[in-house]
């Protein structure tokens, strides 16, 4: 099992995502909708907790979550986003946003831990230990070092043990609900290659070249499925191999790249409307779309190049595949079980 680890050695900083797992800042109402316009001050580094009137922000069965527990998970979260998102609506938003993903958490270990009763798992100081001992091996540094870059992020040494402890107690109960079931098929491995590749290619610059074919006006539905025929059989065309510029030279309606045949400015994903930059990123170079509606035109697109790509080609890369769809398949098979929990048991969310 793999508590944490990390895998820049020599430029050892141990973050807050490494630290704490994934926490996604996103874009939620201001933070005063939630906590009230006192609780960012009271949250602020520096800022006195006694100001902070006790309240509770979530009820789990016969169990309260306080807001000094939410303040308390929440500081070493707080402290990266006071220094590094700037103080306006921007910072209120990240805050609120964690909060509101924290307590989410805190229930979530909340109704873990409660099952781990009645399933008598436990976790002991032993293993902990041995996680931290592992973090410090696979970053070729020291466990003071390690506690040393916890309590950077403000961390006290016992609130990193008991982190610690709540990964290994989530994958104790991950792997008892799991028990060997989990099967990895080649499909799986191939869709998400897939779905990796199409993701890159939303970021990298590439050169299309396309036959625009214009619906003459008031030509109604007949006209546009006229076009569309027309726009199928020069697809149809390419495909079998007939030169693509020289179709577009001869059937494009676009006077600007009639010429050219049909080649494009290279561009960037997002500079065509998404159906169309869909398409492209679908296509290999050289391949081309079938018909595209777009306005009062069809089109056919070739890709003509893109940007390389950092992704290995597939069977280089199968091992690291087949363990990022374990981990999603387990993080689903995680959700599921604890939304089943919910369902189970009284859950209220105050904040």
């Amino acid at each position: 099992m793999k508590v944490m680890s990390m895998s820049c050695p020599r430029s050892f900083r141990l973050s807050l995502s490494a630290l704490l797992g994934a926490l996604l800042f996103g874009g939620v109402p201001g933070l005063g909708e939630y906590l009230g316009e006192g609780a960012g001050a009271a949250l602020q580094p520096g800022v006195a907790q006694a100001a902070t009137v006790e309240r509770v922000v979530a009820v789990v069965a016969d169990k309260a979550i306080l807001l000094s527990d939410l303040q308390q998970r929440a500081r070493p979260f707080q402290l990266q986003i006071y220094a590094n998102v700037p103080e306006g609506p921007s910072r209120n938003v990240a805050l609120s946003r964690l909060y509101k993903d924290l307590l989410e958490r805190l229930v979530d270990e909340e109704l873990q831990g409660r099952e781990a009763v009645r399933a008598n798992i436990t976790v002991s100081a032993q293993e902990i230990q041995s996680a931290i001992e592992r973090v410090a091996k696979q970053n070729e540094v020291s466990i003071e070092q390690v506690y040393e870059e916890a309590q950077k992020t403000g961390m006290n040494l016992q609130e990193y043990r008991q982190e610690i402890r709540r990964q290994l107690l989530d994958a104790k109960m991950l792997n008892l609900r799991v028990q060997g079931r989990m099967r990895i098929s080649e499909d799986d491995m191939r869709s998400t290659y897939r779905r990796l590749q199409l993701e890159e290619r939303r970021r990298l610059e590439f050169r299309a070249a396309w036959i625009r074919l214009q619906i003459p006006p008031g030509s109604g539905a007949d006209g546009a499925a006229r076009v569309r025929e027309t726009a199928a059989q020069l697809s149809a065309r390419a495909r079998a191999g007939a030169d693509f510029a020289e179709l577009a030279r001869s059937y494009s309606s676009d006077p600007s790249t009639r010429q050219s045949g049909g080649l494009l400015a290279p561009m960037l994903p997002g500079e065509l409307p998404p159906e169309v930059d869909s398409a492209i990123a679908a296509l290999e170079v050289g391949e081309i779309t079938q018909p595209l509606r777009h306005g009062d035109a069809w089109l056919v697109i070739k890709l003509v190049e893109r940007s390389a790509s950092q992704i290995p080609p597939y069977e280089q890369a199968k091992p690291q595949l087949q363990s990022r769809v374990y981990t999603e398949k387990m993080e689903t098979t995680r959700r599921q079980w604890l939304d089943s929990l919910r369902k189970r048991t009284h859950v209220e969310i105050r904040l």
